[in-house]
């Protein structure tokens, strides 16, 4: 079964700012485009001085009644939840940038060997939205620190699982777990490419690949997922997965769908 984690909380300042044009930023690590319940963000919320983040919002980014207090303390908020979750603390400053789409189009990335995180949304998306993606780059930046080099090569179904699993609430829409969120439906093969696909597919194999990490953690324990996130080399269904569980990714995969119907 799952260990609980306390919650974790690093005092140091946070800045926001609002800025033109962001810096020039690191190859992509991971990114991620869909959206999904997240809290509400409530204005009578006050910024913390906790946890390291350096917020950076651009014009017409967010609606012009946006508080950035506000954002800010649910920002905080969201990476004290993934780090808990995920028994993980950020290693250091970690840069947030609000940015402005033309097109008006939600979408994430985690430039972990620099530290920065970044949302592109608008002022007609409800600024909960970009919460809830930015909680998702948040667990790639911890994976980064917590993982090291091994995270930058690690198979995107544990990558990407990790960090939407970690995500957790931000992403469940009300549900308990990722097993009940899917409710025992998973269309999609395990080892399918996940860019350039549409966005439904897309986040229907995300939701999968978290349920897959929700079964490995549950069923074998901290210690041999981590072992496993280690093991891969950037490919799809590359982890050594026989070798940390003893049994192939298809085997893994049989059980994980029979684990999703309820048949243990």
């Amino acid at each position: 079964m799952l260990t609980t984690i306390g919650l974790i909380v690093i005092a140091t300042a946070i800045t926001v700012s609002r800025t033109h044009q962001p810096r020039r930023l690191a190859p992509l690590v991971a990114d991620f485009s869909g959206g999904g319940a997240a809290p509400v963000i409530s204005d009578a919320m006050l910024p913390m001085q906790a946890d390291p983040l350096q917020i950076s919002v651009a014009p017409q980014a967010l609606p012009a009644s946006a508080s950035l207090d506000a954002i800010t303390a649910e920002l905080v908020t969201a990476l004290e939840y993934v780090s808990a979750r995920t028994g993980t603390a950020p290693a250091g400053l970690i840069t947030v940038q609000i940015l402005a789409d033309p097109q008006c189009a939600l979408h994430g990335a985690a430039y972990t060997q620099t530290r920065e995180v970044h949302v592109t949304t608008c002022a007609a998306i409800p600024p909960a939205r970009a919460v809830n993606i930015l909680a998702h780059e948040f667990v790639h930046q911890l994976a980064h620190d917590y993982f090291g080099e091994a995270h930058l090569r690690s198979d995107p179904i544990l990558l990407e699982g990790w960090a939407t699993w970690g995500a957790g609430r931000y992403w469940l829409s009300g549900a308990q777990d990722f097993r009940t969120f899917l409710g025992g439906q998973a269309p999609l093969p395990l080892i399918a490419p996940h860019r350039d696909r549409p966005v439904a597919e897309m986040n229907m194999l995300y939701y999968q690949w978290a349920s897959f990490v929700e079964y490995l953690l549950v069923t074998y324990g901290r210690e041999a997922f981590d072992a496993v996130y280690r093991s891969g080399n950037g490919v799809v269904g590359s982890a050594d997965y026989h070798g940390i569980y003893g049994v192939d990714l298809a085997t893994l995969e049989a059980a994980w769908r029979a684990w999703l119907q309820g048949d243990e």
